[in-house]
């Protein structure tokens, strides 16, 4: 079961807020954190919050927030979702943990970073590899690296020397988006390849994929494409965190601007509209059906 209509988007804001274009959005909770990160779970919805403002869980039951970071993880900039009792790793500026309840039934984290070098610890994304949920690939200000569920074993990648703050893997290929040095594509999520800059350059911040087409969200706003290095701007000018496409139609796009608020397209980009009340938006999830 849904926790909220599952035709319904879901925006991490100042707040989470789920709606549709052109009806009302509702704030989920009193919450006015900065989000950083969302992720929806059958009968849950997990929040990232920055600012020291950790790690958030909603349920299907819910009247409030319950906090599930404790002293020890503060600033969360990524969660992705795995197999264990918490059903969440996260990333923070100084690396991933995962937790665990305590005999009190709280929330205690273990962090896997510590031997790392400061750059490679300082997580902005995180993503599960899709055929082996017991490895991870984690972009860094340094680059690709993919530790295994332990947090034990970590190895380094060919995409080194950037920061890398997108993840994702679609079209049979995992697609990272750097700060400085384009989108890059890999079959093992080892060995990587550039595809090409992005008409205006600069960081990117978001990759999804629309039918046949990949959208990027950069800090010139939306960039669509493909793997043959084909690249164009679309809608405002504004530096873009989150584009995503309704996975019932893939001309319909949502995308965030922090600050530029809330934008949607229904013919792929020809035209776009604001949806008012927003103004700093840094994820999105689109519907969970058509």
């Amino acid at each position: 079961m849904s926790i909220f209509p599952p035709h319904h988007w879901t925006i991490g804001s100042n707040g989470v807020f789920h709606g549709i274009p052109g009806g009302n959005w509702e704030r989920i909770g009193a919450q006015e954190y900065g989000i950083s990160s969302l992720i929806r779970k059958p009968d849950r919805l997990l929040a990232g919050a920055s600012w020291g403002s950790g790690l958030w869980e909603w349920t299907e039951r819910s009247d409030r927030w319950k906090q599930l970071h404790d002293e020890t993880l503060t600033e969360v900039l990524a969660i992705a979702s795995i197999a264990d009792s918490l059903g969440v790793v996260a990333g923070s500026p100084f690396g991933i943990a995962t937790g665990r309840y305590d005999e009190m039934g709280a929330v205690r984290w273990t962090h896997h970073s510590d031997a790392l070098r400061v750059n490679e610890r300082f997580t902005n994304t995180i993503l599960v590899h899709p055929d082996d949920p017991s490895t991870w690939l984690i972009g860094t200000e340094a680059g690709v690296l993919i530790v295994d569920n332990t947090g034990a074993n970590w190895h380094r990648t060919t995409l080194s020397g950037t920061p890398v703050r997108a993840l994702a893997f679609f079209k049979g290929f995992f697609w990272a988006g750097t700060d400085d040095a384009g989108i890059w594509y890999s079959e093992d999520g080892i060995r990587w390849d550039g595809v090409a800059k992005t008409p205006d350059g600069g960081a990117i911040f978001g990759l999804s994929e629309a039918g046949d087409s990949i959208l990027a969200a950069t800090e010139h706003g939306v960039v669509v494409g493909d793997k043959s290095g084909n690249w164009i701007r679309t809608g405002p000018r504004h530096l873009c965190t989150s584009v995503v496409a309704h996975p019932g139609c893939a001309l319909t796009w949502m995308a965030g601007a922090a600050p530029g608020g809330l934008w949607y397209t229904e013919d792929s980009g020809g035209s776009w509209c604001q949806i008012e009340g927003f103004i700093d938006v840094r994820v999105i999830l689109a519907p969970e059906t058509a």
